[in-house]
């Protein structure tokens, strides 16, 4: 293990617990960022609506859209929160998101991806009550037909990451870790998951269940993220003390 990723895990080691989270709030956020998708989005608020609404509160940040998008939110605003404005891209929203958001875990959902029905009651029981928790299970992919992807280990960051339908964050870790970094246009997510598994403070739950119907076939599986790969090396080094192959 390199010098520099021991003496890194060392410091994590050593910093104090964070603050205890503000159980007022509702147990889920869950946050949708969206732009000019009106069909997709009507599906999968429809899909969040049919949870237990003691459960959740639901917040959507739309990218300045101009289309029927508006006309779903206003329809649906007695719901939800919901802002529209300019932004940087999808984690530009996701992390106006998190400003907004009052929740101890949030979940993040594309416009399109549907959450199972009942989820939120069958992950709840499972949410760690002391230490900072990363929950996920299993989404699947609509356009391939598969359910992805079983437990993560750090070996398996070599090639890629836990689909982001399917993770719950503990709200602690974006004190933490920070915010997703707009600067990566669709890697954000496996840029901040690395940063989560090399974190030993982070409890990793593994739930053998499938959270979400994820569309798939979207902007990212079809855009690659040059800035992201050239600087992924370095991250899984840094955090996971491992090298690509």
């Amino acid at each position: 293990m390199a010098l520099t990723t021991l003496l890194q895990r060392l410091a994590e080691f050593f910093q104090p617990e964070p603050e205890p989270v503000n159980l007022n709030g509702p147990l889920f956020s869950i946050i949708i960022p969206s732009f000019r998708c009106a069909e997709k989005l009507e599906r999968s608020i429809a899909a969040v609506l049919r949870q237990p609404r003691e459960l959740y509160e639901l917040i959507v940040v739309d990218g300045d859209s101009r289309d029927a998008t508006l006309d779903v939110l206003r329809a649906n605003e007695a719901h939800l929160r919901w802002i529209s404005e300019p932004d940087r891209g999808v984690y530009d929203a996701m992390n106006k998101g998190i400003a907004l958001s009052t929740g101890r875990y949030l979940y993040f959902l594309g416009a399109g991806d549907c959450p199972r029905e009942g989820v939120l009651e069958r992950v709840a029981p499972h949410l760690p009550t002391g230490k900072i928790g990363f929950v996920y299970g299993d989404v699947f992919m609509q356009d391939k037909n598969v359910v992805w992807d079983g437990p993560w280990t750090p070996e398996k960051f070599r090639k890629r990451t836990p689909c982001q339908q399917a993770i719950f964050y503990d709200r602690r870790i974006f004190a933490r870790q920070g915010l997703f970094e707009p600067r990566f246009k669709t890697m954000a997510d496996y840029a901040m998951n690395i940063r989560c598994f090399g974190d030993r403070r982070i409890e990793k739950i593994y739930l053998n269940e499938i959270i979400a119907d994820y569309e798939g076939a979207g902007y990212s599986a079809n855009w690659r993220d040059e800035l992201f790969h050239s600087e992924r090396p370095a991250l899984l080094l840094r955090h996971l003390g491992i090298k690509p192959k």
